[in-house]
């Protein structure tokens, strides 16, 4: 099974479009850091995240202080603020597998390392293509993406909505 590691804003679209469950349905060892896991513990989707989990269907890397210093030390092009995207980045590219991510800038940052990077639109797309879901779910779930994540490329999401009418 092919490894994915996912930052916290695909977690969170996923949480609030109630597509959890079906998510780790997809043929995908979904992994993300300690660092994600923190961020998503603070919100109030940490119970759907912890099912998981406990449930062993999502792995979390909790990164050693010696990691967490070779990330720090990880050059990119770009700043990163705090460290947890730095962290999904780093782990993306020393396992050479891909990147989920929400985030434009870390998006730029993985294609320029070579990582192969999706967002929460390919998830939904993943899901119709593997009969997941239905079509018509899968555009629910993108009219869904659209109200609640208003950085998302809406045109993008409407031309894929026109295509499964």
């Amino acid at each position: 099974m092919k490894l994915i590691i996912t930052d916290t804003n695909v977690f969170f679209d996923v949480i609030s479009i109630g597509a959890m469950p079906e998510f780790f349905m997809l043929d995908f060892e979904i992994c993300t850091t300690d660092f994600v896991i923190k961020e998503i513990l603070e919100s109030n989707q940490k119970e759907q995240i912890e099912s998981f989990v406990r449930a062993k269907r999502l792995i979390v890397f909790k990164l050693t202080a010696n990691e967490v210093e070779e990330i720090q030390n990880f050059v990119t092009r770009r700043f990163f603020k705090g460290i947890t995207d730095k962290t999904v980045l780093w782990k993306s590219h020393q396992l050479k597998c891909p990147l989920l991510t929400g985030d434009k800038k870390l998006r730029n940052e993985a294609e320029d390392l070579k990582i192969e990077v999706h967002g929460s639109i390919w998830v939904i797309n993943k899901l119709i293509e593997k009969e997941i879901i239905t079509k018509a779910k899968g555009t629910e779930l993108l009219e869904q993406l659209k109200l609640i994540n208003a950085s998302l490329p809406h045109d993008e999401i409407d031309k894929l909505i026109k295509m499964l009418k």
